[in-house]
């Protein structure tokens, strides 16, 4: 087990700045409108983890709800010294970025961890909110062929296994964009937190040998280091904090280069004639997504496709054409592995709308900031459905009457809705039935209309206070509260949320719609974790039960507790 402990803030001084008043406790963040400027000030000093001296020019950026859209950036000086003025009470995310040195947050103890609130009041000086940021952690090899000579210009990422778009996966780390390898088939990945990663290597160059007088185009597979296609024969690489692991070096696969062929129609049943068919290979993660063609061609008047020479590996075979009803597209994912796929059926389908009405709890439309309001449709199955598929900036924008339309809807989706602090989603309504996170699924053009979204002011609060085994406060640790019902387990829903304690000890979760729920503090997770229903369903026996009501604020006291096969 690696040692992950990242020392991030040393001693916090809060003090008062002088004034003629008492201090005053912020009022709750759901009953005042956001503030741009106020009285408090955050001070405090950036080092280098593995050295000790001062960082300068190391960005800090301090987010909360009450700034309003925007953050405030400051940084550091020559002594690593920085200072935020005029910000008013609330609970502050802290967040420092320094070139070759990992980005950390406040509280932040080992790597993707959440990071901890800073809480700061009225005319509050918080000093000494300091960090010592560890240099990141560096993989380096060489990408050679079948020969042993290098290969220029292969990609290579670094992967690390997460849940993400309804499954555990592969997603790449570092910042999601890898490494091309350059003339002597050399890479270097930089950014990465100390962990354990899978090594990708991919090159999209093909070449054509003749063969007892028969031509064959080859090309490589995506390969895993050392030298494997299959990810259960991959060898993981290890690296610690600002450690560089060298000479993993991947051998690249090669393997036949294939035809992937088939018929295109448009919803109709109507060839797609002089339209495109694209190959895309697609790599996906939590913050990103990147889209690399690997070949096109035009459907003939029969709605006939060949896409050649296309070398092994993991492609969705997507079209976007125009239709009666706008855009339509299609995407199928396949896998290739040096056969010809010849039976491939694209079925474009035009882009759902789902139509509706924001509601106030208390009747008519609600005041909300109309620029802080959005409604977007998450799919269910992301394999199925072409990146980016809506261009439309007003899709899911509320008007000055509550009416709302997402447009470009493909297949199975959740609706999920963005709100300013204060407000909360107290229930989405279709045809007088709460769909909770229940999946609505549109078949091509259709449009379902009448979607209530009901945002209450009264924000539901869970509160407390974190424990020892004694009862001593405990500064540290994560929160998870989650809905007794598995049914409402899905990435991002409105019935998970999790809190890390402030300075204090302190935690706060807001927005949980009405129901029951249950709650417990682990030492450490991932975060993103609890978008698992089965890391959920790990936590069930642990947890305190929970009953809220509208409007409902709630005090709950935790203890740390030890879940088994989390660390």
């Amino acid at each position: 087990m690696l040692a992950m402990a990242l020392l991030v803030a040393t001693q916090i001084v809060n003090t008062q700045i002088p004034s003629g008043q008492p201090p005053r406790q912020a009022p709750p963040r759901d009953a005042r409108p956001p503030a741009a400027t106020g009285t408090a000030v955050i001070r405090g000093r950036v080092f280098a983890a593995d050295t000790g001296r001062p960082l300068r020019r190391a960005r800090i950026t301090v987010n909360a709800p009450e700034l309003g859209p925007e953050p405030r950036q400051t940084s550091t000086n020559a002594e690593g010294r920085y200072e935020v003025k005029d910000l008013p009470a609330g609970r502050y995310t802290v967040t420092v970025n320094r070139a070759g040195y990992l980005q950390l947050r406040y509280g932040q103890r080992r790597p993707l961890e959440q990071g901890k609130p800073l809480q700061v009041l009225d005319r509050q000086a918080v000093e000494n909110v300091d960090f010592s940021l560890p240099r990141m952690s560096v993989i380096t090899g060489r990408v050679i062929d079948e020969a042993n000579e290098a290969v220029a210009g292969a990609q290579v990422f670094a992967m690390r296994s997460t849940y993400f778009d309804g499954r555990r996966r592969l997603v790449p780390a570092g910042g999601g964009l890898g490494q091309q390898t350059d003339d002597a088939g050399q890479f270097r990945l930089l950014g990465l937190a100390p962990g354990t990663y899978y090594l990708r290597a991919m090159m999209r160059d093909t070449w054509t040998v003749s063969e007892n007088g028969v031509e064959q185009t080859y090309g490589y597979a995506p390969t895993y280091y050392p030298t494997t296609t299959d990810i259960g024969s991959a060898r993981r690489v290890s690296v610690g904090i600002g450690q560089e692991a060298i000479n993993m070096d991947i051998a690249l696969i090669p393997g036949r280069a294939v035809s992937v062929s088939g018929q295109a129609f448009d919803s109709h049943g109507r060839p797609l004639a002089g339209q495109r068919v694209d190959l895309m290979q697609e790599m996906r993660g939590p913050g990103m997504a990147m889209m690399m063609g690997a070949g096109s061609s035009t459907v003939s008047p029969e709605g006939k496709f060949t896409i050649r020479n296309v070398p092994p590996g993991e492609y969705k075979v997507t079209a976007r054409v125009p239709g009666e009803k706008g855009t339509e597209a299609v995407a199928v994912p396949i896998q290739v592995n040096g056969v010809d796929i010849d039976n491939i059926s694209l079925t474009s389908a035009a882009g759902g709308v789902i139509s509706g009405q924001f509601v106030a709890d208390t009747g008519g439309v609600p005041t909300l900031p109309r620029d802080r309001v959005r409604v977007t449709a998450r799919p269910v199955n992301t394999d199925f459905v072409q990146s980016g598929p809506g261009n439309n900036p007003e899709s899911g924008r509320m008007h000055e009457d509550g009416a709302f339309a997402v447009t470009d809807v493909y297949g199975q989706v959740r609706l999920r809705v963005t709100l300013p602090d204060g407000w909360m989603v107290k229930a989405i309504v279709l045809n007088n039935r709460e769909i909770g996170e229940s999946a609505m699924e549109l078949r091509s053009g259709e449009e379902v209309q009448n979607v209530q979204i009901v945002v209450s002011s009264k924000v539901t609060t869970v509160l407390g206070q974190l424990v020892d085994d004694k009862g001593a406060p405990l500064t540290d640790g994560t929160v998870i509260v989650f809905s007794s019902d598995s049914g409402k387990w899905s990435e991002d829903s409105r019935f998970v949320r999790s809190a890390r304690p402030d300075q204090q000890g302190q935690y706060q979760i807001k927005g949980l719609p009405a129901g029951e729920y249950l709650a417990v503090a682990v030492d450490y997770v991932q975060e993103g974790m609890w978008n698992d229903p089965e890391f959920l369903e790990t936590l069930r026996r642990y947890a305190q039960r929970l009953s809220l009501n509208d409007g409902d604020a709630k005090s709950l006291g935790l203890k740390l507790t030890a879940v088994e096969g989390q660390q």
